[in-house]
């Protein structure tokens, strides 16, 4: 039986159509796919015989009533579960990080009982591993991360202050980067652009950036102990250097085990998909 694959990034999607391996992966920007779900979900089914979808969102999900809060749409609450009921038999909504943190797990290649996968993207999550089994939390939205309070600035979407994704998330590096040289970005890819052209005046603002990373990877250390780190989302997998690699040493200091292994997820922006096509293969995954 083929299975539906879905990932809604808060930017991208991906697509994939799961039997043994994916015989086909899509991309969609998020906006256009949730304005025409069922148009898109017809023309999928059309194509193969599906019975099941697997999807993940990001951000917190109602696993239960089938909602998602995507953190960088105009609409802050979509129901996700009822238009894909209309065309599979069986539907499973999961936390993007919680998918991913399983691909990790499954196929990266880490070979460790104990690690974390960190998305530093739209937004900042991250999925864990522990002891061989997935963490999921009461309502299955272990571990929103990014609402860690790492600062006594910055303005969360969430309406808090100080939050790690209020600092170093794609949508707020640019606001840190006003408010420190008065200039607005279109988005970070352009503040990363600058930045790595030379531009003396944005060194401030990336050496905070830096710190806060550092802040907040090793406050997971501390609270996790894991054997492994596995960075992915798209500034996580385009910019590791400056993000995660430049702080290495701070996060060092500030941990109080071991040092984990800090990587680039070697699934790259499969992550996801690929702990969808575990899960596909055993659902208990999510029951243990």
């Amino acid at each position: 039986m083929s299975t539906l694959c879905v990932d809604l990034g808060a930017t991208k999607t991906l697509i994939g159509i799961l039997d043994k391996d994916f015989e086909e992966i899509r991309k969609k920007r998020t906006v256009k796919f949730l304005q025409n779900i069922e148009d898109e979900l017809k023309d999928l089914t059309k194509k193969v015989a599906l019975k099941r979808a697997l999807v993940t969102a990001a951000g917190p999900i109602d696993k239960e009533e089938g909602f998602i809060y995507p953190p960088n749409l105009p609409k802050n609450k979509v129901q996700i579960l009822r238009p894909f009921e209309n065309f599979f038999d069986r539907v499973v909504l999961i936390n993007d990080c919680n998918a991913a943190a399983v691909g990790e797990y499954t196929y990266g290649k880490a070979s460790v009982e104990n690690l974390i996968y960190l998305t530093l993207s739209t937004g900042i999550g991250a999925g864990v591993i522990a002891d061989g089994s997935l963490i999921k939390g009461a309502t299955n939205n272990f571990a929103e991360v990014g609402h860690m309070k790492i600062s006594d600035e910055g303005r969360c979407g969430c309406g808090q202050k100080g939050h790690w994704e209020a600092l170093c998330s794609g949508k707020n590096i640019p606001k840190l980067a006003e408010k420190e040289v008065g200039r607005k970005f279109k988005d970070s890819k352009a503040f990363f652009k600058e930045y790595r052209k030379g531009n003396e005046r944005l060194k401030a603002v990336m050496e905070k950036v830096i710190n806060y990373n550092a802040s907040g990877i090793s406050n997971l250390i501390n609270l996790y102990d894991p054997a492994h780190i596995s960075i992915g989302g798209s500034m996580g997998l385009n910019q590791f250097d400056l993000l995660v690699e430049k702080g290495k040493e701070r996060i060092k200091e500030r941990t109080i085990y071991k040092m984990p292994t800090i990587e680039r997820s070697r699934l790259g922006e499969e992550s996801v998909l690929q702990g969808l096509r575990a899960i596909s293969e055993n659902e208990q995954i999510l029951m243990s």
